[in-house]
């Protein structure tokens, strides 16, 4: 039976992560799996509920997705950075995209990311009120979570 892995490139260097792959071994280190965007009183909850483990964190990435993410180090990577498996290394590991990558960029590789309940409670109080508001009319969020909103005042017209 012919496989269906796509065939890596040939070269000296086609095979050599040093050459393509700093040997930080940054994305190595994690599991981040996709997850629905925290729109929802439901939403918000399971987002909540992740990010009171410890070593879970949500994230928002610069194109509007959302991740949980998992503190893991993978099996096969090796004390100098680079895999250990790397010429038959997972598909989702041939495809990431090295432009991009923690080891390359100066860039984070999230546009928002929370390691804990607070955090996510402090953002959500403050980027989106009503949604914040809805979940502490349901319950969702415990009060010791509860950030104070500082309300405007309205401004006094001189008479």
């Amino acid at each position: 039976m012919k496989s269906t892995l796509p065939v890596l490139p040939e070269g000296p260097s086609a095979l050599d992560p040093s050459v393509v792959c700093p040997p930080c071994g940054k994305c190595c280190r994690y599991v981040a799996v996709g997850i629905d965007e925290p729109s929802s009183v439901k939403r918000v909850s399971t987002a909540l509920w992740m990010v009171y483990h410890k070593g879970v964190s949500i994230f928002e990435s610069h194109d509007g997705d959302w991740f949980m993410v998992v503190a893991a180090d993978c099996e096969n990577l090796q004390p100098n950075g680079f895999c250990g498996v790397y010429q038959n290394r997972p598909l989702i590991c041939r495809e990431y995209d090295v432009d991009g990558c923690e080891g390359t960029s100066s860039e984070p590789a999230e546009k928002l990311k929370f390691e804990d309940a607070a955090s996510f409670v402090r953002w959500l109080a403050t980027q989106r009120t009503a949604l914040y508001l809805k979940c502490v009319e349901r319950g969702v969020i415990p009060e010791t979570l509860r950030p104070t909103l500082t309300r405007r005042k309205p401004r006094s017209v001189a008479s």
